[in-house]
Order: C-alpha cells, then structure tokens, then sequence
C-alpha cells in the first residue's frame, strides 16, 4: 500500500440532500502525508475519527473551524481509489449528493487523476464487537472486505452482501448505488428538516421508484459503512455490520481506537 494524491483539481456541484442548499466541492492535490482535509470558509478541519460525528442520516466532519455534512460518499469513493492526501474545498453546510451514489465521485477522481508517492503500512483491524443504534458491527483480522446485512422490516428492504475492499469491486458492485427512503418516511423526514434537497433524480423511494438492481438499496448500505469505516485511515481485516447506521458505524471505530490505544497516525 502507498500514499496517493490527486494530479490536478477538480470541482463538482450540486445540492444538499438533507438542507436542500446548494454547494460544492473542489478537489485539489496535497503533499504527502498531509492526509485528508476538509477546508470550510472558516478555515481547515482534517478528516478522519477524531473529527467524526453521526448526523440525522449523515456523517458529520467538525472541528473549530466549522462542520460539513453528508461525508460518507465522497469518503468512500477516496478510500476505495486509495487517495491518502487531499484538500476538500467545500461551499456550502453539505457535501452534494450527486446521483444519490458515490458514481459522480468516482468519475471526478477519475478526471483529477491519481498519482502514487511513499508506502504505507495499514493498521490491522483488532478483534472487537459493539452493539449501538439497534444494529451489531464487528471487526478483526480477516480478508480485507466489508459485509452487511440490511433488515427495514415488511416496509422496506432487506438483503445481504459481502464486498472485497477493492477498487475494483467498489467501482463494479458498490458505487453506483443510491441513497433510498421509504415512502412511509418520507413525510416524516421532511418534518424534521431532511431529504429538503432529494428528490427523483437523487434518491430512491422504496419500493416505488426503479432499481439499478434489485438490493441496490443493500449495496447503498455497504457504501454507507465503507465511506464511514474510512475514517480510519488505511486499515487490513474484515468488517461485519447487521443494520448498520452512521452512529453503528462510529460506534465500532470507538471501540476499534479503543482495542489499539492511540494509533500512530
């Protein structure tokens, strides 16, 4: 494994899909080591799990300078290209939702480009389990993949997969799954000042609206864990998530720092 940054910046733009607010995203190279930073009018907040919170239906980066939301699908698309060093420039309270997947993600990383720079040694996953938000994680030594298992009940949709942590595979099976609501939520959602900014074009109603395929909202899932547990850094082992939520995820990452005391990075 090895550091990697971008070639050259790139920018992409859009709406919030909670605050319904517009915004975007400039992706600009950054020296090695420098890691992943998030650059907010008010000033830098580096990304990773100090920095992390579980939003209403999003992953949250704050520090002093400010906060951006809705981080897990620009995450997940960096981590599965490998990209270790790289400056967010992002206007606006949320990180634009695109499509509802990581796919405009990966396109935009595609034209940045991706350059490769020093090794890298990941961290080993230790063996630790926690239960949080209604849902169960665990991690340890193991292929590097990431499982989940998804149960909304009779109302909503249900499934199971298991993923390489691969580009490859992220690209193939992962990226290009959307964001998704159930028809009963919605109004209720949007009561409580979410989804302001979804809508046809960015987010699936379950089960009205067409599929990329069938457990796309299963994979949607997947993409969720993988953006969140990317908060790590670079690590190797096997992740399980049964009903996984934002704060399941950041959950199991406390319990992960906590099994490795302060990891050297």
């Amino acid at each position: 494994m090895v550091r990697r940054t971008l070639v050259r910046t790139v920018v992409r733009d859009g709406v919030g899909v909670h605050s319904g607010q517009p915004g975007s995203v400039c992706l600009r190279p950054a020296p090695f080591g420098e890691g992943l930073v998030a650059q907010l009018p008010s000033g830098p907040v580096p990304i990773g799990w100090r920095s992390a919170t579980a939003g209403a239906g999003c992953t949250v980066i704050a520090g002093p300078s400010g906060e951006v939301h809705t981080a897990e699908h620009l995450l997940a698309a960096l981590d599965a290209l490998g990209v270790t060093d790289a400056i967010l420039e992002v206007q606006g309270p949320e990180i634009p939702i695109l499509d509802g997947s990581a796919l405009g993600w990966i396109e935009a990383l595609d034209e940045a480009g991706v350059v490769s720079g020093p090794a890298l040694q990941p961290l080993q996953l230790p063996q630790v389990r926690v239960e949080a938000a209604g849902g169960v994680a665990c991690a340890g030594p193991g292929p590097d993949r990431i499982a989940v298992e998804v149960d909304f009940g009779a109302s909503g949709p249900r499934g199971a997969l298991a993923v390489a942590r691969t580009a490859d595979a992220f690209c193939r099976e992962i990226a290009w799954a959307r964001t998704f609501v159930r028809a009963a939520d919605v109004l209720s959602l949007r009561a409580a000042g979410r989804g302001l900014g979804a809508s046809e074009d960015n987010t699936v109603i379950w089960p009205t609206s067409p599929l990329r395929a069938g457990d796309e909202p299963v994979r949607h899932k997947l993409l969720d864990a993988w953006g969140d547990l990317s908060l790590l850094g670079p690590v190797s082992g096997s992740v399980r998530v049964v009903r996984g939520s934002h704060a399941l995820h950041l959950a199991l990452i406390a319990r992960i720092v906590e099994a490795w005391g302060e990891p050297p990075r």
